[in-house]
């Protein structure tokens, strides 16, 4: 009997020294490094709280962390980091060093092609010039502004006005992105693809429920090797399958919607303001004539960009807000005083909504989208690829071929940034002495990118979401739903896994 007692001794000391070698691993922030699996146990046994767990992680070991993958695959990504100067050497200084890189694009190739989220070098120069071209333009913003000015009192009012005299909740996030993707398909193609109509819960979103399905199928790709997920798709299983089908309602729509463009585009004679119309007009000029494919994929991209950013950044804002009455109340007043000084200059228009000009005085408004962005960005990392040996500001050596996250939802906790009460709804921190709201380094708030990425339409988001908050503020109190569980769900964007439930009560007394 001496022998077994022996081998079970050795069994339970080994499994004695595992438990005691993970707990180590826990007290020094850094999670187990198995054999074989490397650190993913960790990873995915937090899958379902990955955005905390990983920022704390990354924040409690200074701001960069040296992630293990499993053996044999240099698939996954290696390096993940929050800090500002590290940021900024990536996506500003060496940015030529630091592409998008070939595992992004094959992982979302499917379904952005040579698009402007997946292009590097003189493709997607050419693309971010036209459309930043579009968005400079007076046309496009004049535009933009009334569109949105339609599209609001149309759309977005109405369907909140018939929620709250039936006195039903309703999914706001769902409101607010069906909203935003018919009026990025106004200001993309000219066209409305009634996301959101007339009736209380519309059900022309089959595209858009595609795209959600797309990007999040595409996003499990980076997480995974490049081979279990091509096997995958040869069998058509799995995130795989799904990802199938989504792509074929996406292919179809856009090519309807694209080709449906051109032909108003041939039939008018030239551009209508529209950034596809711009972009045709631009290659045209320089001698190129730009394939359906290229168009369709130049959609897809602004779609994201456009769509899921700004209706995200809002539900989140709202359900903050909703969390704290006191910055509602600030809100509140300050959409208050505007609209009794334009009663008394007699300057309400006849819709009744603000004027883009009135957005200029609401400093409190902009600052606390401001800090909701800052605690959930809507694009929580972004993806590089280093094309040479490197190293970072803070001494980290990146090799050649190395997979990088800046991890911009991490950037915005770092209480070495932001202070004590990093974790907390703070609109005040962005009010100077003279209560204007100020900017800060793009690095410590990198929400928008940085760099020659950095978003061509910040600021035209900054007025949407403005626009959008006040006149929704100034004619609803929103509250959260009892026991309706908020929490980020894992994909490329920082959507709400489970939408945000609200009610609506008519605000009285505004002015």
């Amino acid at each position: 009997m001496e022998f077994p007692m022996t081998a079970m001794a050795a069994v339970i000391s080994a499994a004695a020294s595992i438990i005691a070698w993970h707990f180590n691993c826990r007290k020094r922030s850094a999670p187990l490094n198995w054999p074989v699996v490397g650190m993913m146990p960790a990873l995915l046994w937090n899958i379902h709280n990955i955005y905390d767990y990983a920022s704390k992680l990354v924040v409690h070991n200074g701001g960069t962390f040296k992630f293990r993958g499993p053996w044999m695959t240099r698939d996954l990504f290696e390096l993940v980091t929050s800090n500002p100067a590290n940021l900024e050497y990536i996506l500003k200084k060496d940015f030529s060093n630091f592409p998008s890189g070939p595992h992004l694009k094959e992982a979302f190739f499917d379904m952005f092609g040579d698009g402007l989220f997946t292009a590097d070098d003189e493709l997607w120069k050419r693309q971010r010039k036209a459309v930043g071209m579009a968005l400079a333009s007076a046309t496009f913003r004049d535009r933009n502004s009334f569109l949105l000015h339609k599209m609001v009192q149309e759309k977005l009012l109405p369907a909140l006005q018939l929620a709250t005299e039936n006195r039903t909740d309703i999914d706001l996030q769902d409101i607010l992105l069906r909203f935003n993707f018919d009026n990025i398909c106004m200001n993309v193609l000219g066209r409305d693809p009634g996301c959101l109509g007339d009736e209380n819960l519309p059900t022309k979103d089959s595209f858009a429920r595609a795209f959600d399905e797309a990007i999040e199928s595409c996003t499990y790709r980076l997480m995974v090797p490049s081979l279990i997920w091509k096997f995958m798709r040869f069998l058509n299983v799995g995130f795989e399958k799904k990802l199938g089908k989504a792509l074929a309602i996406i292919g179809e729509f856009t090519a309807e919607m694209v080709e449906g463009r051109i032909k108003q585009i041939e039939a008018e004679g030239g551009s209508k303001g529209d950034i596809l119309s711009n972009f045709i007009e631009m290659e045209t000029d320089e001698g190129r004539s730009p394939s359906l494919k290229l168009l369709q994929e130049l959609i897809l991209s602004i779609f994201l960009a456009g769509r899921d950013t700004t209706a995200i950044s809002l539900s989140w804002f709202f359900w903050l807000v909703s969390m704290h009455p006191n910055v509602e109340r600030k809100i509140v007043s300050e959409i208050s005083q505007i609209l009794k000084s334009k009663l008394l200059e007699n300057n309400i228009n006849e819709m009744g909504l603000f004027d883009i000009k009135d957005l200029r005085g609401m400093n409190y408004l902009q600052a606390a989208l401001s800090d909701s962005m800052r605690l959930f960005p809507s694009v929580p990392v972004i993806y590089r690829e280093a094309a040479k040996q490197n190293i970072l500001p803070d001494g980290t050596h990146v090799r050649k071929g190395s997979k990088l996250l800046c991890f911009i939802y991490a950037t915005g906790h770092m209480e070495s940034l932001w202070g004590k009460d990093a974790l907390e709804f703070v609109p005040e921190r962005w009010i100077n002495e003279v209560g204007l709201c100020v900017k800060e380094w793009d690095c410590k708030f990198p929400v928008f990118n940085a760099g020659p990425r950095a978003c061509l339409g910040r600021d035209i988001a900054y007025v949407s979401m403005k626009f959008m908050a006040a006149n929704i503020l100034a004619r609803y109190q929103l509250k959260l739903c009892s026991a309706h569980p908020v929490k980020p769900k894992f994909g490329l964007t920082l959507t709400m896994k489970h939408g945000l439930r609200v009610t609506l009560d008519s605000r009285k007394n505004i002015v």
